[in-house]
C-alpha cells in the first residue's frame, strides 16, 4: 500500500472583500497615537498653579501698599522660573512624541491567493503575512508556516534572538533576523504589543523622590508664612491709614 504524502494547505488569505468588512468593524490596523500632553496644557500646569497664584497676589498686595520694587522683584522670579518649566517641558514633550516602535514599512501580505505589498495601516485581524529576514512584525500574530528567529530587544531587552515555530505568537516591534514563514494577525492596531508599550510610554506622569518631597513640604511651609506676612502688612497698612485719618483736624 502506498501512502501518499499529504501536501500543505494552500494558503491563500483574505479576500479584499473580507478585509474591507473587517476593517469597517473596526478590525483595522488604525491607530492615532495620542502625543504626551498639549503645549495649552503644560503653560497651564506651570502659569496657573496654587503656588504661583498665591505669590502673584501677594506682590499685588505689595503695589497697594506701595512696595513696588519688591513685588517686581518677587513676580519677576516667578515669570523666569515659569519660563524654566516651560521650555524644559516641551523638550521633554517633542521626545516623548518621538517614541516609536514601529517604522511603518510596507508589509507582505496573502490578499485573494497571491502576495501583496500594502501599507501597515491597510492590515486586518485575520490577514496571513509573509515574514522574511529584516522584515519588522508591525501587528502581532501566531505563526502558521516555517520557522523564524526574531530580535525581540526593542521589547524586551533581550538581544539574544528567539526562534519561534508554528503556533508561537510573534509580537510587534520586533525583527525578523532569519528564516521565514507566514503568521497570522491576531492583535491590530491599539491592541497591537508594540502600540501598548508605546502609549504607556508617552503617557505623562509626575513622580517625587523623597528629596523633592520634603522641599515641596518645606515650600508650603515657607507659603504658609508668607500668607500671614502679607496679612499682618496689609492689616498694618490698614491701620497706619486709619489712625492718619482720625489724627487729621476736622
Amino acid at each position: 500500500m502506498t501512502v501518499i504524502p499529504q501536501q500543505p494547505p494552500v494558503l491563500r488569505g483574505l479576500t479584499e472583500v473580507e478585509a474591507s468588512a473587517r476593517r469597517a468593524q473596526g478590525k483595522g490596523n488604525t491607530l492615532k497615537l495620542a502625543t504626551s500632553r498639549t503645549y495649552g496644557d503644560i503653560i497651564r500646569a506651570n502659569v496657573f498653579n496654587l503656588i504661583n497664584i498665591i505669590l502673584v497676589t501677594i506682590g499685588a498686595v505689595m503695589v497697594a501698599i506701595g512696595r513696588v520694587g519688591d513685588a517686581v522683584t518677587s513676580v519677576g522670579l516667578i515669570f523666569f522660573n515659569v519660563a524654566i518649566g516651560i521650555v524644559q517641558e516641551i523638550r521633554a514633550k517633542q521626545q516623548l512624541d518621538k517614541i516609536a516602535l514601529l517604522t511603518r514599512p510596507k508589509t507582505n501580505v496573502l490578499r485573494d491567493g497571491a502576495e501583496k505589498v500594502i501599507d501597515p495601516s491597510e492590515l486586518v485581524v485575520g490577514d496571513l503575512i509573509v515574514v522574511r529576514p529584516g522584515d519588522q512584525i508591525v501587528v502581532d500574530g501566531k505563526l502558521i508556516g516555517g520557522k523564524v528567529e526574531a530580535d525581540e530587544s526593542l521589547l524586551t531587552g533581550e538581544s539574544d534572538p528567539i526562534l519561534k515555530q508554528v503556533g508561537d505568537q510573534l509580537l510587534s516591534g520586533s525583527f525578523a533576523v532569519s528564516g521565514g514563514g507566514t503568521f497570522e494577525a491576531t492583535h491590530v492596531g491599539a491592541d497591537s504589543f508594540a502600540n501598548k508599550l508605546t502609549t504607556n510610554a508617552r503617557k505623562f506622569t509626575i513622580s517625587y523622590t523623597p528629596l523633592q518631597r520634603e522641599i515641596n513640604f518645606l515650600l508650603r511651609l515657607l507659603l504658609l508664612l508668607a500668607i500671614i506676612l502679607g496679612f499682618l502688612i496689609l492689616l498694618g497698612a490698614v491701620l497706619s491709614l486709619s489712625l492718619i485719618h482720625i489724627s487729621e483736624p476736622t
